[in-house]
C-alpha cells in the first residue's frame, strides 16, 4: 500500500471519528453538566467537613460512615437483595427465553413486556390491592380459614423481590431471546450427533455462545436493583420496613438533612462498587468468550 493511500485512509477515519463525536456531543454535554461534573464536584465533600469553610479530614468520613448503623442496615439489605434477586431474574429469564424459542405466538412476548409499559404507580396500586391486609389474596385465603398474612409487612422483602422480577423479567427475556435467535441451528444439529440431552446442549453449547449477552443482562439487572427505591417509596413512603431499607433511602435521608459529607461518601462508595463489578464482569466475559 502506497504512502499516499495510507495517509488518505487515516484522514478518512479521522473525519469519521470527528463526525461521530459531533453526533454524540449534545448527549455528552447534557450528561457532563447534570451528572459527571456534579459528581466530581461532590467528591470534595467526601474528604472534607464543613459547608462554608471546608476542612480536609482524609478518610474520616469513610470511617464514620461504616460505623453508622443506618448505613450498615442499608448496605446489608442492598447486598442481600442483589444476591437474591439477580440470580433468580437471570435464571427465570433464560428459562422463559428457551421455552419461547420455538413459539410463534407474539402475544406471549408482548405479555412479558406489559409490566414495563404500565406506569409504575398504576402497577403498584394494583399490587397493593392484591397483597394488602384486606386485598384480594387475603380475601381468598380467608375463605379457607384464618390464613390472613401480612404480605407487605412481615414479608416485605419477598414482595420486593416479586415486584423486581415482574418489572424486569420481560426485558431480560427479550435480551436472551435475541441472543439465542442469532445462534445457527447447525450447532444443535452437530451436537445431536453426540447427545440428545437438551440440558447438555444448553450448558455446553448455548451458554458459552451467549456469554457476552449474559454478562450484559447481569449488569443491567444489577443496575435495576438500585431502581427499586421508587417502588418502595410509593408503597411505604419515607419510612419503609427495616428489611427493605436500601442505600437509596440512606442517601435520600441524608440529602434531606443536608448532610452532604455523608451523602457524598455513600454515593462515592456505590459508584466505586458498581464500577468494580462491571470491570469484574467484563474480565469474566473475556475469559468465557468462545474462541
Amino acid at each position: 500500500m502506497s504512502k499516499k493511500r495510507e495517509i488518505s485512509l487515516k484522514s478518512y477515519h479521522r473525519r469519521r471519528e470527528n463526525k461521530g463525536l459531533f453526533f454524540i456531543l449534545p448527549s455528552l454535554l447534557g450528561v457532563s453538566i447534570f451528572y459527571i461534573i456534579p459528581f466530581f464536584r461532590s467528591l470534595g465533600y467526601t474528604f472534607t467537613q464543613g459547608i462554608v469553610h471546608l476542612k480536609f479530614v482524609y478518610f474520616k468520613n469513610f470511617t464514620d460512615l461504616f460505623q453508622n448503623s443506618a448505613f450498615q442496615t442499608a448496605l446489608k439489605n442492598t447486598v442481600i437483595f442483589i444476591l437474591a434477586g439477580v440470580p433468580i431474574l437471570i435464571f427465570l429469564s433464560l428459562t422463559l427465553s428457551l421455552l419461547l424459542e420455538k413459539e410463534s405466538c407474539h402475544w406471549k412476548r408482548f405479555a412479558l413486556l406489559t409490566p414495563m409499559v404500565i406506569p409504575g404507580a398504576a402497577f403498584l396500586l394494583g399490587f397493593r390491592s392484591m397483597f394488602d391486609s384486606y386485598g384480594a389474596v387475603n380475601t381468598i385465603l380467608s375463605k379457607f380459614g384464618d390464613f390472613n398474612t401480612d404480605f407487605l409487612g412481615k414479608h416485605s422483602f419477598l414482595m420486593l423481590i416479586l415486584i423486581y422480577i415482574i418489572k424486569n423479567v420481560g426485558y431480560v427475556t427479550v435480551i436472551f431471546s435475541g441472543a439465542i435467535s442469532t445462534i445457527s441451528k447447525e450447532y444443535l444439529e452437530v451436537f445431536r450427533l453426540e447427545s440428545s440431552s437438551g440440558i447438555s446442549y444448553v450448558r455446553r453449547v448455548l451458554l458459552p455462545l451467549i456469554a457476552p449477552m449474559t454478562f450484559f443482562a447481569v449488569v443491567i439487572s444489577i443496575m435495576d436493583c438500585f431502581k427499586v427505591y421508587r417502588e418502595i417509596y410509593i408503597l411505604y413512603g419515607d419510612i419503609p420496613p427495616k428489611e427493605i431499607y436500601m442505600l437509596q433511602h440512606f442517601m435520600n435521608n441524608n440529602f434531606l438533612k443536608l448532610n452532604y459529607q455523608r451523602l457524598s461518601t455513600a454515593a462515592f462508595l456505590v459508584v466505586a462498587v458498581i464500577s468494580f463489578l462491571i470491570w469484574l464482569l467484563l474480565r469474566l466475559q473475556n475469559r468465557f468468550r468462545p474462541e
